[in-house]
């Protein structure tokens, strides 16, 4: 197991700033902002409320990056993730820059926010494993081996845009790609 100890001094010397720099070199300035811009909107919410708001982003940030074929392309089929090739992007590359994004923002809004690895709510667990700390997916990884995943599928059926995302991350034919892409189309449905 991991310590909080541990976590809180890693969290002393580590800012979003500095790990968006690591995740996003090229892009960190821009993410840092909306990091920042995110925290603002959600430090003094309930976690229900804050995982609507980063849905909203996640939702907003899939219609702009990959656009509604790729999305389609994304819940649909089996993606293999990256490329080595100089060609020009492919929806392949473009689910893993829009997954890298989105996760290295959630890393970044959940360093300068949460100071406590205690997960309380699902929505909470799944927001953890979207984000790409350790201390974060740890935490989450403990939550879900006390409470089984079955909670946050449940909280997932209404957050689309965080099932985009773990689709967008997850390898072909996973347990968590199957469970992001059922509770995606069922989050589909109850907002239509």
């Amino acid at each position: 197991m991991f310590s909080k100890a541990s976590f809180e001094r890693d969290c002393a010397n580590h800012s979003s700033k500095r790990v968006l720099q690591q995740m996003l070199p090229a892009g960190w300035r821009f993410a840092h902002q909306t990091a920042l811009d995110l925290i603002s909107q959600i430090e003094h919410l309930a976690w229900d409320d804050r995982a609507d708001r980063l849905d909203a982003y996640f939702t907003r940030q899939a219609d702009g990056m990959l656009g509604s074929k790729r999305m389609g392309a994304i819940v649909g089929a089996q993606l293999s993730l990256g490329s080595d090739t100089t060609e020009p992007p492919t929806p392949n590359d473009q689910a893993a820059t829009f997954a890298t994004w989105c996760r290295a923002v959630t890393t970044g809004v959940m360093i300068d926010l949460e100071k406590r690895l205690e997960i309380e709510e699902p929505t909470q667990a799944l927001t953890y494993l979207v984000a790409r700390d350790w201390h974060f997916a740890r935490s989450a990884a403990a939550w879900v081996a006390e409470n089984g995943m079955a909670p946050i599928a449940e909280a997932m059926k209404n957050l689309p845009g965080y099932a985009i995302v773990l689709l967008a991350t997850s390898p072909n034919d996973t347990a968590e790609r199957f469970l992001a892409r059922d509770a995606f189309w069922e989050a589909v449905q109850t907002k239509t």
